[in-house]
């Protein structure tokens, strides 16, 4: 008897103990290799450092936000980025320019090398966005490039580029998705501009 009363005791403390938790679902920004059609002979003997991109603090984390109408953030709960944003970003824009071969090479903010250029990027807008009413979303990439002299400091060229995509379904993978599509426009679009600069 006391050898049953003691069993149901434990199982009912082990009961306790595993409480369920909705699985988050983690995403990643993942986008295809861009190849431009018009790239001239470029900057091929500077060599540029891409720095580590600037943006809010909400973009440097794995939380995955939302906005809904204008002023309401919202958070996924059961959805979050494998990477931050900030990191991704910085990431794509590196392999972007490498692709292009606008430079004679170009490296991460990480790397111990000196460079002639130093791109700066600044992400302003990577966000998924509804409706008050909930019944429509889109993604709105918008990021600004400064292409710097690194040996004098002095501003080269500096342009803004934005995309906004409608998101094919209402919840956070219709939002990633969107927003892959976004960032290919705006770093196609940074392409042809730093392309255009050293023409």
């Amino acid at each position: 008897m006391m050898k049953l009363f003691f069993t149901i005791i434990f199982l009912i403390l082990l009961s306790g103990c595993s409480t369920t938790k909705p699985a988050v679902t983690e995403y990643k920004i993942a986008l295809k290799t861009l190849v431009s059609s018009d790239i001239s002979s470029g900057c091929r003997d500077k060599s540029l450092k891409v720095s580590q991109a600037f943006s809010s603090s909400s973009l440097m984390s794995l939380q995955m936000n939302y906005m809904q109408g204008d002023k309401e953030v919202y958070v996924y709960t059961q959805a979050q980025w494998n990477n931050s944003p900030n990191q991704e970003i910085s990431q794509h824009v590196v392999k972007a320019l490498r692709d292009s071969k606008i430079f004679k090479n170009t490296q991460s903010s990480k790397s111990r090398s000196k460079s002639d250029l130093i791109l700066e990027v600044n992400i302003e807008d990577f966000m998924q966005y509804y409706s008050v009413d909930l019944d429509s979303s889109y993604s709105n990439v918008m990021i600004n490039f400064t292409l710097i002299d690194s040996k004098n400091s002095l501003v080269l060229a500096s342009k803004t580029f934005s995309s906004r995509v409608q998101a094919d379904t209402l919840d956070a993978s219709g939002g990633v998705k969107s927003l892959d599509i976004a960032l290919e426009d705006v770093l196609k679009q940074s392409v042809v501009f730093l392309n255009g600069i050293c023409r």
